[in-house]
Parts: structure tokens; C-alpha cells; sequence
């Protein structure tokens, strides 16, 4: 079985269903399982993402010895140099086809809209997910039941991240467990900070110019490319982090720590004042009392251009879900959908992006998107790049049309969300 071929067949085919359906038809066959396993295992990693030039061998090795040989690389048995050439050899040692399979493999990217949970509904159990604890969105209901004092806490506007120390070593994740290379430059402040102890720090990475954050849009770009390794090592230099958490390893990795967040909240206090990392600061806090005070906080940060607040319980575990003892206060709605179609642009945009048609996980909300891109987005940004990717959207309130179709009032495109793979279900959409 040609695999690049048959991946090639799944991304020509938009349907979810289609490719449980190719997938399970094929579900006996074990190396593709594998493949996939390595691919899409956040817990997997590589440490290469970018592929070296290389040339293919028509007297190949085989697919399979191949996988087997990809544990150096996973293991860090060689690193720097040694394992880009490494990398190189490997490539060179098997067919033009399976040389493109083990590329998607080593970039954490099938590259045919196959997913953690697609792969787990063809075999399951066959990877775990990548744990995070996500806020909930405002409902009073929720806001009734914080105990006080609680704290509040600006809500971030960059890229979501974990700092992964273990035996010393660090490497960086996005929400979606796939790598972000940093280049090392805030690998000293962690490992600083961690102290010996194996930990996850939990935050948003932003990029700064001289005195101030870039804008989302800009710093977020970036951090895209540390998403898929073609970052800079100037861009790199100016990544900085904020965070709000740290859990054990182990804990991390079975889903729940139990742990009050007001104590991990301590800890980090404790971490940032005994180290003073350089590149790594805390998020900025404030005890409250009152739900009264946590509202004068979120309309005095909106008025000076923040985002938002989050209200956290100082009680709440941290836990691989959506937190109820964590809410979110926004000024503006926003969600993440999916992109599901590209419509090519008329006018003085002919032969550029025109608009994207998106919708929510579930396809309940649907809506055409043609606000938001600057120039350079409408020549640079093609089909192949935006089909299947999820997007930030704001809009000013979710509506039906006369046939009771749901969308979303003037919406404006954001970012790309190269750190998420599943869009927004229709009910976490307000």
C-alpha cells in the first residue's frame, strides 16, 4: 500500500466520515496505524521540523524500518547537528513516497484533516490527547458559585503554551500538544525556575518590539512560525512568556492535579522570586472579595485595552477539561471555526482570497468571513493553506437567517489558530 498516496486521497475529500471510512477499511494494516500514531501522539515528539534537503533511494528500505529507526530522534539519542543529518540520512534511505510519509510524521502533520479524534474512532485508545485545562465562558450561574476571595487576572491575548521541564531539559507545546521551537530562549528562565522538579508551566507566549507586545495579529504570525519551525533566531529572541500555572509532570500527563489553584498560584510566586526569570513574568493578579470588584477590575482593564479578565477560584483543581471555577470576561465575542471553503476575490481583489466560508465542529453555525485580511493576506493566503485550518473570528452577536439558518453578525477574520486543531461546538458559542 502506497501511503502517501492514500493520504493524498483523504486530504482531496473534506468529509470527517470519509475518512473514518478509508481509515477503518485500511485499520488492519499496521504500519499505516503506526504512521499514524507517530504523527498525531503529542506525547511523540521529534525535535526536527524542519526537513533537510535530502535525495531518495530507488533500492529503498523499507516504510517500517524506517519507523523503527525514528526512536533515536524521539529519544534524543542524537540531537543538534548530528540529528538534522541523521534526519537527512533517514530520508535518503527510503523510496520518494515514503520519504514524504515520514516527513508528515517528523512535522506532527498528516496533512489530510485526520486528527487525534478522527484516529480514535478507527482505533481506539490509540493516542492520548493532549491535556488542557480551558476557561468557561461568562454565565452568572457559574460566577454565582466562586467562592471569595478569588482572584482576577488579565486575560492574555497571545499564543496558549506549556514550558515542559524534565531531567533538566525543556521544550515547548501549544494547546494541541505540537511542538514550538523557541530556539532556547527562554530555556534557562524555566529550568531556572523549575528547580530541579519536574513541571509544566502553563501560559501565552507573546512577542515584543522595543518597549511594548506586538498586536495579536502580528506577534501571533511569529509565534505561527514557531508553530511550524521556520522561526528566526531573531524572531525567536523576541518571544517572551506569561504564566498563570504550574502542575507536576505527572500529574499533567494523567489529566487532574488536585492541588488548589491558590497554592499552585503561591508556588510560582515563590519560583519567580527566588530565580527572577528575565524573559518569564507572572500574570498580573488581584485578590477580590466581591463579584462588585472583579467587574470595576474587568471595566477599568477594558478601558485600558485589554482583552479581558479571567475569575478564577482559588479552590479549583487543575483538571484535562473546561473549568467551571474559571471564567472568562470579554469585552468582545470571538470564537474558533473551521475553515471549510475559499472563495477567490472579485474587483480589486481578483486573483486574490476573497473570503473563507467557516463553520462550528458541530456545522450548526455557518458563516462567510470576508473582513479582517489585510493586503498581504489576500495575496499570500491560498486555498491549500486555509482549508481544513481553524480561524479566530469576532463578531458582534450570533443571529438566524430568514430560513433559521444560524451565523454570526459582522464577522471579522483574526488569526489563524495554528495551535488548534477542532473548532468551537455550537454551544460554547454565545
Amino acid at each position: 500500500m502506497n501511503l502517501n498516496s492514500f493520504f493524498e486521497s483523504l486530504a482531496s475529500n473534506a468529509s470527517r466520515n470519509f475518512k473514518i471510512e478509508q481509515l477503518t477499511l485500511n485499520s488492519d494494516n499496521e504500519t499505516l496505524r503506526e504512521v499514524v500514531r507517530l504523527a498525531l501522539d503529542p506525547f511523540t515528539q521529534f525535535y526536527q521540523r524542519k526537513i533537510p534537503s535530502y535525495t531518495t533511494d530507488k533500492t529503498a528500505t523499507s516504510l517500517t524500518n524506517a519507523l523503527g529507526a525514528l526512536y533515536d530522534l524521539s529519544s534524543r539519542n542524537v540531537t543538534g547537528n548530528a540529528a538534522i543529518e541523521y534526519l537527512r540520512m533517514l530520508l535518503s534511505s527510503v523510496s520518494s513516497d515514503d520519504a514524504k510519509v515520514l516527513e508528515r510524521i517528523i512535522q506532527k502533520d498528516l496533512k489530510c484533516g485526520v486528527q487525534v479524534s478522527t484516529a480514535n474512532a478507527v482505533w481506539s485508545g490509540l493516542i492520548k490527547e493532549y491535556p488542557v485545562m480551558l476557561c468557561s465562558q461568562f454565565e452568572q450561574k457559574l460566577v454565582d458559585k466562586i467562592e471569595y476571595p478569588a482572584l482576577v487576572q488579565t486575560k492574555m491575548d497571545g499564543m496558549r503554551f506549556n514550558a515542559i521541564v524534565r531531567d533538566g531539559k525543556v521544550e515547548y507545546r501549544s494547546r494541541n500538544g505540537k511542538e514550538i521551537q523557541l530556539l532556547g530562549n527562554l530555556d534557562d528562565d524555566f529550568r531556572n525556575m523549575a528547580n530541579g522538579i519536574d513541571c509544566v508551566f502553563d501560559g501565552e507566549l507573546l512577542v515584543v518590539s522595543g518597549t511594548g507586545h506586538l498586536d495579536r495579529q502580528t506577534g501571533n504570525g511569529i509565534l505561527n512560525k514557531a508553530n511550524k519551525g521556520t522561526i528566526s533566531v531573531k524572531e525567536a529572541s523576541m518571544v517572551r512568556a506569561t504564566v498563570w500555572d504550574v502542575i507536576p509532570y505527572i500529574l499533567f500527563v494523567d489529566g487532574y492535579c488536585g492541588t488548589p489553584y491558590g497554592t499552585r498560584m503561591e508556588s510560582l510566586n515563590v519560583m519567580a522570586d527566588m530565580k527572577q526569570p528575565k524573559k518569564v513574568s507572572l500574570v498580573d493578579s488581584w485578590e477580590v472579595d466581591n463579584y462588585e470588584e472583579a467587574k470595576t477590575l474587568f471595566e477599568g482593564l477594558l478601558a485600558d485595552g485589554q482583552e479581558g479578565i479571567i475569575l478564577k477560584d482559588k479552590r479549583g483543581a487543575w483538571e484535562d477539561k473546561r473549568a467551571k471555577h474559571q471564567i472568562k470576561f470579554k469585552g468582545e465575542l470571538e470564537c474558533d471555526l473551521k475553515i471549510v471553503a475559499v472563495e477567490s476575490g472579485t474587483g480589486k481583489y481578483e486573483g486574490m482570497l476573497g473570503a473563507i466560508v467557516c463553520e462550528s465542529a458541530d456545522g450548526v453555525i455557518k458563516v462567510n468571513v470576508g473582513s479582517g485580511f489585510n493586503d498581504e493576506h489576500r495575496k499570500t493566503y491560498t486555498e491549500k493553506d486555509l482549508l481544513g485550518k481553524i480561524v479566530a473570528v469576532k463578531y458582534n452577536a450570533r443571529i438566524k437567517n430568514k430560513a433559521g439558518e444560524e451565523s454570526l453578525f459582522l464577522p471579522i477574520f483574526v488569526e489563524v489558530r495554528e495551535d488548534k486543531d477542532i473548532a468551537d461546538n455550537s454551544k460554547e458559542i454565545k
